[in-house]
């Protein structure tokens, strides 16, 4: 018996010490459990925290007006942001992962850091950039790779070279307005007198002919110094709503074909109205119709037509003439250039001095024997 007390305290005293531990566990279970809850709660912070970041730092990279290129070690591409796609042509997912000088056909380094190179566009062609590289270093200090941030130069070099030509072109506007007034008051002597005499002169006397040949010459004079003044000067736009058929049609009516077989056709809908001036308009069309008469030899065809374009009217202008190369559409609109032996070269300059007043643009499509196509985007009235 004494002995069956004794196992049985004993027994006892073991229940009570695996009570007070499994108590203890319990305690620290619970107490685990609240830590892996905050745990869990501060990861969860901490990954809202980094995915902000991350979506932060993602829009500051798109939101950037210069183009971004970052590459690993091994000059592999990592990033790409979007005004590189715009610049270049390629999407990101196209060019991630891909080594740079399979992309852009050279290594990926600048000359001195900072330098004007060309880098290969999707579609193959170079654009000029200027591009500053920069290492990039991980927490460790370790190099793990290189970014490139480049300025497309195409943009600002075409303003600068607008810039240059306006500066021509206002030099050369001061000489124009200069020599037409200094031309003009000889000019109206020699039409005066050229008058007088031709009033004495009777129609079957043979001096009668030179002298209609000097009133023609002046009258030709007349224009050119006309067109240099309409150039030179400032233009003031009376603006109103018309319709651009009927603009067509009133322009149709100082065009004197007499024995040239082209046949012009407005094709223009009714409902079609810009917000311009009527006179300055009906003297581009006019230019542009003049110019695409003298271009066909022989019969032929001038078409125009026209269609809404967001808040502008295009108004295209297609003839079956000769054509132009590359050299003279680059230089169509320039003032002073001509391929006629009497044309001054300033009627398509001064059409389009009028449409950018109206703030339009007008361009031009050729191909040497095709014929040519002019198109003038004017702001629709509505």
């Amino acid at each position: 018996m004494p002995n069956q007390d004794v196992d049985i305290k004993a027994l006892a005293e073991a229940f009570e010490a695996f009570n007070r531990t499994t108590q203890t566990m319990e305690e620290s279970y619970r107490r685990l459990e609240t830590r892996l809850q905050e745990l869990d709660r501060e990861l969860e912070t901490r990954n809202r925290e980094l995915a902000l970041t991350s979506d932060y730092l993602n829009s500051i990279m798109e939101s950037m007006s210069d183009g971004v290129i970052a590459v690993d070690t091994g000059e592999r591409i990592t990033t790409f942001n979007g005004a590189a796609s715009q610049v270049l042509g390629f999407q990101a997912g196209d060019v991630v992962g891909s080594y740079f000088r399979d992309v852009f056909g050279r290594e990926f380094s600048a000359r001195d850091g900072r330098a004007l190179l060309d880098l290969r566009a999707q579609d193959g062609h170079t654009v000029q950039v200027i591009e500053r590289d920069s290492p990039l270093f991980g927490r460790n200090g370790v190099r793990i790779g290189a970014v490139k941030v480049f300025q497309d130069q195409t943009e600002l070099e075409a303003l600068r070279s607008k810039m240059r030509q306006q500066d021509r072109l206002a030099a050369i506007g001061e000489m124009a307005a200069t020599v037409a007034h200094e031309i003009r008051n000889p000019l109206g002597g020699i039409r005066g007198f050229a008058s007088l005499l031709a009033r004495d002169l009777n129609d079957d006397d043979p001096r009668r002919r030179l002298v209609d040949k000097i009133q023609i010459g002046a009258r030709e004079l007349e224009r050119v110094v006309s067109e240099l003044l309409e150039y030179t000067r400032p233009l003031q736009l009376q603006v109103r709503t018309v319709s651009c058929a009927e603009l067509v049609d009133g322009t149709l009516g100082y065009v004197e074909l007499g024995n040239h077989p082209v046949q012009i056709r407005n094709g223009i809908p009714k409902n079609l109205q810009a917000l311009v001036d009527p006179e300055k308009i009906r003297q581009v069309f006019l230019n542009i119709i003049l110019n695409a008469v003298q271009s066909i030899d022989g019969p032929g065809e001038v078409h125009i037509t026209a269609e809404p374009r967001n808040a502008l009217i295009a108004i295209a202008f297609k003839d079956t003439g000769c054509g132009m190369s590359s050299e003279q559409l680059s230089q169509v609109f320039s003032p002073f250039f001509t391929t006629k032996e009497k044309g001054t070269g300033l009627g398509l300059a001064v059409a389009s001095k009028i449409v950018e007043a109206h703030n339009g643009s007008i361009t031009v499509e050729s191909n040497p024997g095709e014929g040519s196509t002019f198109y003038v985007h004017l702001p629709c009235a509505e």
